[in-house]
């Protein structure tokens, strides 16, 4: 750039010729040193021949002397000489004064020029600078393109893969394979409910990261049965859907799901120790059992609750009594939603009575449902859909709070000794709040806590016993009866009942319908049970009683409580103020 310049600078001087701008912008006519010198030569010229003529003949005018006349000559030659010396040095003083003013242009012009020169290069620089930045910026903006690239991937592999196992979830089954799956199928394709017998119970008796491990352990012996066969998915908690799509005949399910129960005969190395499971399988089957994805799921679980009852450790394969339990189960679901909201809802109360004084001393308040288009609806049926649902918190809350106003309203009356049993689900204990709620609902009805008897079942044992024995301690120190219903119909220990506050055992109505039978096994329980309660300073409660046999038996070996047929059925308020007032 700077040998450029130069160059630009050199020729400006050079030049042949130069112009000059005007007042007005336009150009004057083009100086050239050839022709300004013969103008000069020219005027010298005329001037000299004119000064000769006319001073020649002016003298002789004048004078015929000779010595005159030389006088004269020489006095116009050096007058002559002086004149056209001024007149040499005006003409080369307006030449070298134009000279000077273009030159001054020109210098004006170059400073100018430079100084565009070094604007354009600091501009040029500038650009250069932007382009760099320009190009920085695009580098990062390609960089961040590729990281946000590689992280809508991450998020998407995360959005429909299970995090613990890397399994496809529950958003992959649906939306990947629900899209594809029945698209061109031909022939026959199966859907396998799984899920882990007793799971919450071994989660909560050896810690969330052991049940954590047994999941990963439990998904890769699935993976490793099904292999190229079908794909697993973690459905949630210890639930897995198997879709299994390479099933030439029907058939061939049986050998599948046999295989997959197989695989968890072998104890499972936890490394620390081996453990034990089992599964229970529900399977639907495509097209047999729906066309929709979310169809098969539902039937499949329905199958698989089937294969827990029967037992555990099974499979059972959708059939169509059980889908008209899925079509009643659905039409319940359904109508279930807005039964609160109508008052379809009413308690009715079981008496509970003293062995010891042959009186009433307790309640307990029962669900009953009277559907205008389901008719009465058993609580077997709905109260696991209410469980399901989750619509049982809301439900039993309402049975809590309209239990506790009409005991008080008996206490009201003169009832003063009677006590009321409610009996809770395992999801409402597990609510936050649950206790106050409890609380709140005792202070609203202004009963008393101690006349509050709260029922759960073994299985709430299983759910979350470090959870649930908190709770249920903070409301015994309320002064509020816990009572373990259905007692030695689960899996709960002795040690269960040492550590938890409870005040009552009822015993199932399935040990005191065996009482007198051939077998003495059954009442050989039953003693030990009542046995076990009153060394454990416990009430003792026997439901279902329904002879003058079973009570006979019950009174010898020293239960406290009875209740069931043989005394009264359920009672409606109305009912039940007429049986104490008679």
């Amino acid at each position: 750039m700077l040998q450029r310049r130069k160059d630009k600078s050199t020729h400006l001087y050079s030049s042949d010729s130069y112009g000059e701008k005007g007042k007005g912008g336009g150009d004057k006519r083009a100086f050239s040193p050839l022709l300004g010198s013969i103008r000069i030569a020219g005027v010298y010229f005329v001037v000299g021949c004119l000064w000769i003529l006319l001073t020649d003949r002016a003298v002789s005018a004048v004078t015929n002397n000779a010595g005159w006349i030389a006088k004269i000559n020489m006095i116009k030659g050096w007058f002559f000489i002086f004149v056209t010396a001024l007149l040499v040095f005006a003409l080369i003083w307006r030449t070298l004064k134009r000279i000077k003013k273009v030159e001054e242009k020109l210098e004006l012009a170059y400073r100018e020029m430079v100084q565009a020169h070094d604007e354009l290069e600091s501009a040029y620089e500038e650009i250069t600078a932007a382009e760099d930045e320009l190009r920085q910026q695009y580098d990062f903006v390609t960089q961040n393109q590729r990281k946000l690239r590689e992280s809508e991937e991450k998020m998407q592999h995360l959005a429909y893969h299970d995090l613990l196992t890397g399994l496809p979830n529950k958003l992959g089954l649906y939306e990947n394979v629900g899209n594809s799956f029945f698209a061109g199928r031909e022939g026959h394709a199966a859907l396998l409910f799984v899920d882990i017998d007793n799971f919450k119970y071994i989660n909560d008796t050896m810690g969330h990261g052991f049940g954590d491990r047994l999941i990963v352990k439990a998904s890769e012996r699935l993976k490793s049965i099904v292999a190229q066969q079908g794909v697993v998915y973690r459905f949630g908690g210890d639930e897995f859907i198997i879709v299994w799509h390479s099933l030439a005949q029907r058939e061939h399910i049986h050998e599948a799901a046999g295989s997959i129960l197989s695989c968890f005969k072998q104890a499972v190395d936890m490394e620390s120790t081996m453990i034990h499971i089992s599964i229970s399988v529900g399977i639907s089957l495509y097209p047999d059992h729906g066309s929709d994805m979310m169809e098969l799921v539902k039937r499949a679980d329905i199958a698989m609750h089937k294969a827990k009852e029967a037992g555990k450790d099974n499979y059972i394969v959708f059939d169509h009594p059980l889908n008209e339990i899925f079509a009643e189960r659905m039409m319940i679901e359904k109508q279930l939603y807005k039964a609160l909201e109508l008052n379809e809802f009413e308690l009715a109360y079981q008496p509970q009575i003293d062995l010891a004084t042959n009186r009433i001393s307790g309640l307990e308040a029962l669900l009953r449902w009277k559907s205008p288009e389901l008719g009465c609806v058993s609580p077997l049926k709905f109260i696991k859909v209410a469980e399901d649902t989750h619509q049982i918190v809301p439900l039993g809350e309402w049975v809590l709070g309209k239990a506790c106003r009409f005991l008080r309203e008996l206490h009201q009356k003169g009832f003063g000794h009677l006590t009321m049993s409610v009996n809770i689900s395992v999801l409402q204990l597990l609510q936050t709040g649950f206790n106050e709620m409890v609380l709140s609902t005792l202070q609203a009805s202004g009963l008393d806590p101690q006349d509050l008897e709260l029922e759960i079942t073994e299985s709430v044992l299983l759910e979350s016993y470090d959870h649930v024995s908190l709770k249920l301690n903070e409301l015994k120190r309320t002064n509020i009866k816990i009572a373990l219903d259905d007692f030695g119909t689960g899996y709960s220990s002795l040690s269960h009942l040492t550590h938890l506050p409870i005040s009552t055992l009822k015993i199932d109505k399935s040990f005191i319908d065996l009482i007198g039978a051939e077998s003495n096994h059954q009442a050989t329980l039953v003693e030990q049970i009542i046995l076990i309660g009153k060394r454990m300073s416990m009430n003792v409660i026997a439901e279902g009683v329904e002879s003058a046999d079973q009570l006979a038996y019950l009174r010898e070996q020293g239960c406290d409580k009875v209740q069931g047929y043989f005394f009264s059925r359920p009672l409606a308020a109305g009912e039940l103020e007429q049986l104490l007032l008679g």
